[in-house]
């Protein structure tokens, strides 16, 4: 049986002008698929929404990118949680 090894070793001494050829047919082979998990199952929807009287106002303001807003997010469902 062939290994990867010699497979690379063989592509490695190909004339450039077939390495498309190449690909394109290792393209179209089975390939494994790494599973990757899905991030909804694995985790809880935030609720970030104040909770003041008026239920359509976000409890975070002064929102300037997404790493902040997501330590926003973190940090007041954590007070909410254990203050």
């Amino acid at each position: 049986m062939i290994t990867k090894e010699d497979l690379k070793q063989e592509i490695e001494q190909l004339d450039s002008s077939y390495l498309e050829l190449v690909f394109n047919l290792l393209k179209q082979l089975p390939h494994h698929h790494k599973t990757k998990p899905d991030a909804l199952s694995s985790s809880r929807a935030i609720d970030y929404t104040n909770k003041s009287d008026d239920d359509n106002e976000l409890a975070f303001t002064d929102v300037t990118d997404a790493a902040n807003f997501g330590k926003q997010l973190r940090t007041e469902s954590w007070q909410r949680n254990n203050g």
